[in-house]
């Protein structure tokens, strides 16, 4: 099968902590930093929707980066758009990382 390949991520966070995600913890962490103010969403990654995004932004909170979460009303529910409430400077990205089998 083949290999999906995903970010490694070097990155600060508010200004002194340094920290280094992987796999799908670091594509949320750049699409955070990328949408700025617009937040994120499951809808917003790229091959379709990021079904455990919020495991991927547990995983974040956990690393020290601070996410609000922001209910959003649809058609048939809500879901939640996630926005950074701390500063993120991305210091270094390496798109080489093999991680996971694609189905």
């Amino acid at each position: 099968m083949a290999k999906r390949s995903f970010p490694k991520v070097l990155a600060r966070v508010a200004g002194e902590t340094v920290i280094n995600c992987t796999g799908r913890e670091a594509l949320t962490l750049l699409t955070l930093v990328e949408r700025g103010s617009k937040g994120v969403s499951g809808l917003d990654f790229p091959g379709g929707p990021a079904y455990r995004l919020g495991a991927y932004i547990f995983d974040l909170r956990g690393m020290g980066v601070g996410i609000r979460t922001e209910s959003e009303s649809h058609g048939i529910g809500s879901h939640g758009r996630y926005h950074l409430t701390t500063e993120v400077q991305i210091i270094a990205v390496d798109h080489g990382a093999k991680t996971g089998e694609a189905a």
